[in-house]
């Protein structure tokens, strides 16, 4: 007879880790990987929706080194592509949203921890005689939907850099516990570009494509602010930011794909643009290599069961005129979710048409 202690002892752990899962996407971001059609096919337009949830609850007491009272966090998504491929013609557009809510001590209110908008629109036209290798266009939009708030539980000395107190000749600065940073859908990134597109590889297993051609970006953020950090003197740096204007060289390379009937799908990809135009501000002499802007990132998804997966994503991003610094996230979220799919018909072959009434 089997020990039934050996396998009671991993029950624990496995608890833990389901109870965790949803808790570990606060202050990050998910983008879903979509679906890829094989290239052999044309199936017209595919549309895809899929909405998720997720739900975390804690309460301690007299828990050694926990905060007593009860945490609460809940979170939210919805992905939505519709593409159409016929012809030569491949057209890929995608929607996601992404919101998670927090509540707990010490500061017990309802924080937003993830916020993100993204939509994507791509369009490739792959010639007949050379269906790998073709131009293409771009066009993203990037924001956040809710206005932006950092909450402290004890007072903080807020320091503006650049804005000086005529008071005191120095840069201003605010004591509080809240401090409002971004307004709604603000920062808006938007992102065009156009050029030549290369499709090496087109399977569903695996699909790759290099991208290169010119690009733009248009930054609005005047207003908004950024937390730096704390400086030598205690106080939390608050960094104002502005709008900006960019284009220049850009290049991509996106590798992605499906297995096992899509249960596993996975993508990972990097872009780079060199501004060698762009809008100055006073002082700021660095060079297009120094402004380079840079995005890396992986994405995998387990689906475990129809009505949910298991989601990790990474991304590092730099963006040198907005904030000089590498940006980095990590996210993994099990979801629960529903999820649909509309494909158009199919066109009926020639050969399959009824033939013609004959004239009379």
């Amino acid at each position: 007879m089997r020990n039934p202690q050996k396998h009671v002892r991993w029950l624990p752990w496995i608890v833990a880790g389901l109870l965790l899962v949803p808790a570990s996407g606060r202050a990050l971001e998910q983008e879903y990987v979509a679906e890829v059609a094989p290239p052999a096919k044309d199936p017209g337009w595919v549309g895809t929706i899929r909405v998720g949830a997720n739900l975390n609850f804690t309460h301690n007491m007299d828990v050694v080194g926990q905060e007593n009272g009860s945490a609460l966090t809940l979170g939210g998504n919805f992905d939505g592509t519709l593409s159409y491929s016929r012809n030569g013609h491949d057209w890929r557009n995608s929607l996601s949203l992404l919101e998670t809510f927090s509540y707990g001590p010490p500061i017990k209110q309802f924080m937003k921890t993830a916020d993100r908008l993204l939509f994507e629109s791509i369009y490739y036209y792959r010639p007949p005689k050379l269906p790998w290798l073709g131009p293409f266009a771009r066009f993203v939009l990037d924001t956040s939907i809710f206005e932006n708030t950092d909450h402290r539980a004890t007072d903080t000395t807020y320091e503006f850099l650049g804005e000086i107190d005529p008071m005191t000749g120095a840069n201003r600065t605010k004591v509080g516990r809240k401090l409002h940073l971004t307004d709604s859908f603000l920062p808006l990134t938007l992102k065009e570009s156009v050029g030549i597109f290369a499709r090496p590889i087109g399977k569903e297993e695996v699909e790759i494509l290099i991208r290169a051609g010119f690009g733009t970006h248009q930054v609005f953020a005047d207003g908004q602010y950024a937390l730096k950090g704390v400086n030598a003197a205690g106080n939390m740096e608050v960094q104002p930011l502005r709008d900006y204007v960019q284009g220049g060289f850009e290049a991509a390379l996106v590798i992605q794909g499906a297995f096992y009937d899509k249960k596993v799908n996975y993508k990972a990809y990097a872009e780079t643009m060199i501004p060698s135009l762009r809008q100055k501000e006073a002082g700021d002499n660095r060079k297009a290599v120094d402004l380079t802007n840079v995005e890396v990132g992986a994405l995998l998804s387990f689906k475990l069961v129809s009505w949910a997966s298991l989601d990790y994503t990474f991304k590092a991003l730099r963006q040198p005129q907005l904030v000089d610094k590498w940006q980095l996230q990590n996210m993994l979220l099990l979801t629960f979710s529903y999820s649909y799919t509309k494909k158009s018909a199919a066109p009926v072959a020639a050969a399959e048409q009824a033939p013609a009434p004959a004239a009379e």
